[in-house]
């Protein structure tokens, strides 16, 4: 009762205040008041004041007969009116059509429910008495409609459904307590079954009871997403029970809904343009698996070109497979989903200009790691110098080379380095030519005749092991200096990754062979006196009871004329 007097004084505020404003109030407030099955949707310039009954359109007011009433007002009040005889029971087919001069008045004789004027069947563009058929047609099929759904039999098995529903959420609240409540227990005993926790190698990225923390914090969330999700599913099941929130239900229920139908749309549309991302994927699978084929019988030599070297398949098959997996990404791109939408070539274009700056060095390193792989400066293995530095390379990039020295410590060289490096290939020198040579000096002073010298670093040179009898060791005098001559001897090996002991072994030659011919190794400097000190000949020093003499002086009285 109250609600129907705020409504008919709503009314009445519009019709006897002759102003737009108290007009648009009483509009609002019966709009605001009439149910959703029954209501004005929304307006426009375009459709106007839209005025259904049971989700059914049954007329759209764009004008007014009367000045004082705005269209939207007189929109609530045909719905209002609408709205009364469907709610009174009368019978529909009481409803008729009475021509009067205002225009084709539609009622049942006790009250009008609505007046089809000249203006409005002229903006529908139809004659006035054909508009005023086709909405009494609307009308007589939405009113049985809209008494089915609003009888007390249907509020009552609504009722029904909605405390068997609330029953429903309980159990489920209550089941979903119960089943959080047993993986809580499982997951405490995570401690007792696993006691090392994540580990790689010898260190733990991850302990047992981080692992046990993190676990119970992620089933907490699952646990509160879970209640939401069956909150959110029980109150749009709820308001479709009734049939004023039957829409509103429906509109609920389609914000989680649209977006899975949405994706699950989406993927259905792009399923060609996955199988063409399948066959692009296919060929350039086979594509590489050929490649790799023919690389690799080249690089075992079952394969051969005169133009191309064995060391040369490994980095080629890496350069060409780059080219083939980049083909195969730049020929699939148009199909990706998304590929073509404004975000993701927004993303594409950050992503270019990151690398783009960034890339600036490793570009350079890839440049210099393919002018060293096909000058051959070296190959794995190989005992080179770069720089200052002296091993063998146990690993070839296209950004960097790894060199290992001979005190086992790993050098990492970027190639750009490398490449601006005068490089050493000693092993080069020692395969493809009778050796390589390896040299070392002694300084041995002038007292001592030269062909003694030359022939025991000679022979020193021959006593050592893995350096190479023919061509045969050679000696040059390399200066004269003021008291001493410096001797270099070279001598050939094909094994120059045992520099290192090679060199060690020749030392040791020498030194023996010129301890066994009483030769001193040593760079005399005379000066006016010598001490009393002897030879310092290992030989010499070694006789039983030696005592070094003291410095000595002896005068002499007899004259010389």
């Amino acid at each position: 009762m109250l609600r129907n007097l705020t409504l008919i004084a709503s009314l009445l505020v519009a019709i006897l205040t002759p102003t737009e404003e108290a007009t648009a109030v009483a509009a609002s407030s019966v709009a605001s008041d009439l149910s959703s099955s029954s209501q004005v949707v929304g307006s426009s310039a375009a459709t106007g004041h839209v005025v259904t009954l049971a989700n059914t359109e049954v007329f759209v007011v764009q004008t007014s007969p009367i000045a004082s009433l705005s269209p939207s007002a007189r929109a609530a009040l045909i719905q209002q009116n609408i709205q009364n005889f469907a709610d009174s029971g009368r019978d529909v087919k009481q409803l008729l059509i009475t021509t009067k001069s205002e225009g084709e008045v539609i009622g049942d004789g006790e009250s009008a429910l609505l007046v089809i004027t000249n203006q409005d069947a002229q903006l529908a563009g139809k004659p006035t008495i054909e508009l005023a058929q086709e909405v009494l047609q609307k009308l007589q099929t939405a009113l049985p409609i809209y008494r089915t759904k609003h009888t007390w039999q249907v509020y009552g098995v609504s009722g029904v459904y909605t405390l068997l529903s609330i029953l429903g959420l309980w159990q489920a609240l209550y089941w979903n307590k119960r089943a959080f409540v047993w993986l809580a227990n499982r997951m405490r005993l995570i401690r007792t079954h696993w006691k090392n926790g994540i580990r790689v190698k010898e260190v733990e990225v991850v302990s047992v009871h981080r692992i046990e923390k993190l676990a119970m914090l992620a089933l907490r969330a699952l646990r509160i997403f879970v209640v939401l999700l069956c909150l959110y599913f029980f109150l749009p099941l709820i308001l479709s029970f009734f049939p004023e929130t039957r829409q509103l239900g429906g509109t609920i229920f389609g914000y989680f809904l649209t977006p899975f139908k949405t994706i699950f749309f989406t993927v259905i549309k792009y399923i060609p343009n996955l199988f063409y991302i399948f066959v692009i994927g296919v060929i350039a699978s086979y594509v590489l698996k050929l490649f790799a084929y023919l690389f690799n019988l080249i690089e075992q030599g079952v394969l051969k070109f005169d133009w191309f070297y064995n060391d040369w398949a490994r980095p080629t098959y890496q350069i060409v497979r780059f080219l083939v997996i980049i083909t195969a990404l730049i020929s699939a791109y148009p199909y990706i989903p998304g590929s073509s939408s404004e975000a993701f070539q927004g993303v594409g274009l950050v992503l270019g200009a990151i690398i783009s700056f960034a890339s600036s060095s490793a570009i350079s390193n890839i440049v210099a790691g393919i002018i060293l792989t096909y000058t051959r400066a070296f190959r794995l293995n190989d005992r080179i110098k770069v720089g200052d530095t002296i091993g063998d390379v146990v690993e070839k990039t296209l950004l960097v080379t790894r060199v290992k020295t001979i005190k086992h410590v790993v050098v990492t060289i970027p190639n750009s380095l490398v490449m601006g490096a005068q490089i050493v290939n000693y092993s080069t020198s020692a395969t493809e030519g009778a050796g390589v040579i390896l040299h070392t000096s002694v300084t041995i002073g002038y007292d001592v005749p030269w062909l003694q010298v030359e022939a025991l670093l000679v022979a020193a040179a021959l006593d050592t092991k893995q350096l190479l009898k023919q061509p045969q060791p050679f000696v040059l005098q390399t200066s004269l200096d003021d008291w001493y001559v410096a001797y270099e001897i070279n001598a050939y090996t094909q094994k120059p990754e045992h520099m290192a002991e090679i060199y060690s072994d020749l030392h040791r030659n020498i030194q023996e062979k010129f301890n066994a011919a009483e030769v001193e190794i040593m760079s005399p400097h005379y000066m006016t006196l010598r001490d009393g000190n002897a030879s310092t000949v290992p030989s010499v020093l070694s006789g039983v009871g030696y005592k070094s003499p003291s410095f000595q002086i002896n005068v002499h009285d007899k004259c010389h004329p």
